[in-house]
């Protein structure tokens, strides 16, 4: 019963088939906003099911910082001007910390089950986005069953990029936003990658180039070039051990190839590029994006910044950011979207006090925390969440964080 809830629950983690239950405190200016509405999923009952497996391993151990933050989430509850959504909000919270540490509670179990779960989270939403990007729109049928959106290329508010002057919409997946895919295929595959796993080498490069095809359809640039980065740079730590003994004809040798072949990359690539500038423009191959992509997080910015000024110790309440974004958005700029950075987003809804007693909750499983072994999970997180909320926000980034954060 308990592994057959687990595997259950892990293979959910990417689905994200739910309820929509709406407020009154949901609508903004007249229009819903998904944010601010409480959503009971799939994924939530089959995970009610596996914390009841796991309750003679839960430990509540109150403590002052547990009972300071309580009081802390009281208050920020009560001063929000959405409260229904704030305690939704801290609900949320609490489950995610209680993943991580059922999780590490089940480190072995759950590590070795993921080996096999994540290929398959990988190859189906990979093929699955490389379907919906052919077609032009999504499949519908039992991939609605599992979170698809119903959308066409036509569509508003549809993602979409172009290559070779062709419009192409972006993968979606079962997921709510080509972004929110990127990063959870990113994630989950860098950690996947630095397993010790015994598997066929026919099956892990297909593993390894489905999810390079998800990243590429996906259509996330800031993905593209962390992946691009990632992969060269685990190249080159290749490389370095396998340096000639210091010193001799050897060591001279293999410099001097080294430099002819990066010399010889170099060359191509600038042939290549000047080429491309006098015949066509970058944007002659590869476009379509948002051309207000920039702006709209810059204005996002500057509006979380006006809100932290406003309240820096308690925050605005959880949830809250879209709710309080009208009075904080100059001009006639709106755009109902949570700030597109995880530490703003924070700080602008629980406060620095709500970040520094979470901090200190969880001071002894930082100090344990093996820093330079897992640099990559830091820069996967930490990079796309300076330009994205998706790691705090939407569901399945969320379950995906609590679980890896558990494992290392």
């Amino acid at each position: 019963m308990e592994r057959f809830v687990t595997v259950f629950w892990l293979l959910l983690i990417p689905t994200q088939l739910g309820r929509h239950f709406w407020l009154k405190e949901s609508s903004v200016m007249g229009a819903r906003v998904d944010y601010l509405s409480i959503i009971l999923y799939l994924t939530d009952l089959v995970w009610l099911l596996w914390v009841w497996t796991q309750r003679k391993k839960i430990k509540l151990k109150p403590d002052f910082f547990s009972f300071i933050l309580l009081l802390l989430a009281v208050a920020n509850i009560i001063f929000a001007p959405a409260r229904l959504v704030a305690v939704y909000k801290w609900l949320r919270i609490g489950q995610w910390w209680l993943t991580w540490q059922l999780v590490k509670e089940n480190k072995i179990r759950i590590l070795s089950l993921l080996k096999k779960i994540v290929p398959a989270w990988i190859i189906v939403e990979s093929f699955l986005g490389l379907a919906q990007v052919l077609k032009g729109g999504s499949l519908n049928g039992i991939w609605w069953w599992l979170g698809e959106r119903r959308f066409t290329f036509g569509g508003i508010g549809i993602a979409q990029m172009r290559f070779f002057d062709e419009g192409w919409i972006r993968a979606y997946g079962t997921f709510s936003h080509p972004n929110s895919l990127a990063g959870f295929l990113l994630l989950s595959w860098w950690w996947w990658r630095k397993q010790r796993l015994n598997i066929n080498k026919v099956f892990y490069w297909v593993v390894n180039w489905s999810a390079i095809l998800g990243i590429i359809l996906t259509g996330s640039r800031i993905v593209w070039g962390l992946t691009l980065g990632l992969l060269i740079v685990e190249q080159i730590r290749k490389l370095i051990p396998n340096l000639p003994p210091f010193g001799g004809e050897n060591k001279k040798k293999y410099f001097r190839e080294m430099l002819g072949k990066g010399l010889l990359i170099l060359g191509i690539i600038c042939l290549t590029l000047g080429v491309v500038s006098i015949n066509y423009r970058v944007s002659d191959f590869v476009g379509g994006w948002d051309v207000d992509s920039w702006n709209k997080r810059e204005m996002l910015g500057l509006a979380a910044i006006k809100m932290i000024g406003k309240s820096p110790l308690f925050g605005v309440g959880a949830g809250n950011f879209v709710v309080r974004l009208p009075k904080f958005q100059t001009g006639n700029f709106y755009w109902m979207q949570p700030v597109h950075n995880i530490f703003l987003l924070m700080w602008c809804e629980i406060g620095a006090l709500g970040i520094i007693m979470f901090l200190a909750l969880g001071i002894n499983k930082l100090i344990g925390f093996k820093w330079k072994k897992q640099v990559w999970f830091l820069l996967i997180v930490g990079i796309t969440g300076m330009f994205d909320h998706y790691w705090l926000t939407l569901p399945q980034n969320n379950w995906l964080l609590a679980i890896i954060l558990g494992l290392i």
